[in-house]
């Protein structure tokens, strides 16, 4: 039998459980608050429990949306998940769990129920989160995503317009009142189960993304920034890395050059995955590539001799060879793709994706390719071919390389947390 040492903080981690950015933000950071006399629960649902659980945490099961819910809903820019019914399901959920496991701390990621759980149950609350998720994000700095959130709808012709100077000007004064909005629309249908509650809502249409402690992980030449107050702190980018272990052919891959790498990532899309790597036959790469959430290696039906296939690989052993990632523009896979110096092609597939990789294609480390529309080989090989051809590509990747060896977010985030524990203390 284990005793708990009595003064030991227990702090439960609540990540949204789709995908693997997320969840592997709070698991870098629970390994890293790990050995500093904190006990650490998860509690998690679909795609998160499996990836907890493979770290060695104790993961306890929560009520969560399924993979078909993003695939449905997420993915085509709707939003409107969440509606009195689920909302009140979730909070319920939550609050038994927080009478079972008695935390002294939460710590959530991209789940605004917690916020609204962890104040009927009084308890203190961190919030891991991305500045866009925010009213701090700086839209006068930023193209508005227009390719895949806008781009699938609309006509050509109107289109071309909005690609124009005045087109472009126009967006940045809508772009930065649209966003808003479509939260407060979100926000309005699940205000009768906020009342239910009892929590009185406020005027920040982003407040449930808001904790008593916000960490923003994010850093401003990436995401410009506006302003912060005291309650939220800039901590840096934080990602989980993958699994330490390697596929078989990983001694055939020390002897390849000119390797690309593609990524399904955690929400990726399998008929553009699988698209990629169709594209990818007969070319003169070795692509290595990642099924991750996404699909199961057993469903690429897709075989070539310069094609190493598996479900994850550790991020510090494939970006250390390749010259090129593709992927979707999930947040975590940018700023690892940063992090080490790589150029990048991104397939984004909703307006979040697109928003990170308009960033990209701003500091000109990467480009942005439409997987609706136009979406042919022959485009697709001349982005390979820009991209490794044009030296400004990788010189910009190693520029934001280096801005970014100069944040480490999961040690700040496990020192801004283990702060707020020893104020609980006193």
């Amino acid at each position: 039998m284990i005793l708990r040492n009595s003064n030991m903080k227990k702090v439960l981690f609540m990540p949204a459980g789709i995908g693997l950015a997320h969840v592997g933000r709070l698991v870098s950071i629970a390994k890293e608050l790990k050995n500093n006399n904190v006990e650490i629960v998860f509690g998690s649902g679909s795609d998160a429990t499996a990836l907890i659980k493979r770290e060695g945490f104790t993961s306890h099961p929560i009520y969560e949306f399924s993979r078909e819910i993003y695939d449905k809903k997420i993915k085509k820019n709707n939003f409107f998940v969440y509606n009195r019914h689920n909302f009140l399901m979730f909070v319920k959920d939550e609050l038994a769990l927080y009478r079972k496991v008695r935390p002294d701390l939460i710590v959530y990621d991209t789940k605004p129920t917690v916020r609204v759980s962890s104040q009927i149950a009084g308890i203190p609350v961190v919030s891991i989160t991305n500045v866009d998720a925010t009213s701090y994000y700086d839209y006068e700095k930023i193209a508005f995503p227009l390719q895949t959130t806008l781009g699938r709808y609309l006509p050509k012709k109107m289109m071309s317009v909005l690609r124009r100077e005045y087109g472009k000007k126009f967006l940045k004064i809508v772009g930065k009142r649209a966003i808003p909005l479509m939260i407060m629309a979100a926000m309005m249908r699940i205000i009768p189960a906020l009342i239910q509650l009892g929590y009185k809502p406020n005027k920040d249409p982003f407040q449930l993304f808001l904790g008593d402690l916000t960490l923003i992980a994010d850093v401003p030449e990436f995401r410009p920034i506006r302003k912060l107050p005291p309650k939220v702190k800039i901590i840096g980018p934080v990602f989980w890395d993958g699994p330490n272990r390697l596929p078989k052919w990983h001694k055939e891959l020390d002897k390849k050059e000119n390797i690309i790498y593609v990524t399904a990532s955690g929400t990726g899309d399998k008929e553009v995955f699988l698209k990629i790597l169709k594209f990818l036959k007969a070319s003169p790469y070795t692509i290595v590539a990642t099924t991750g959430n996404t699909l199961k290696p057993g469903e690429v039906d897709i075989k070539y001799e310069n094609l190493l296939l598996t479900d994850y690989l550790p991020g510090d052993y494939i970006l250390k060879r390749a010259k090129l990632i593709i992927f979707p523009g999930g947040n975590a896979s940018c700023y690892q793709a940063l992090s080490y110096g790589v150029p990048q092609i991104c397939t984004p597939l909703h307006i979040d994706q697109e928003d990170n990789a308009n960033q990209l294609e701003r500091l000109g480390t990467g480009l942005i390719l439409n997987p609706y529309k136009g979406f042919k080989k022959e485009l697709f090989l001349r982005c390979i071919k820009k991209i490794l051809m044009k030296t400004s590509y990788k010189e910009n990747s190693l520029k934001l390389q280096k801005i970014l060896s100069n944040y480490n977010g999961v040690k700040k985030a496990a020192g801004e947390i283990k702060d707020m524990i020893d104020r609980i203390n006193r």
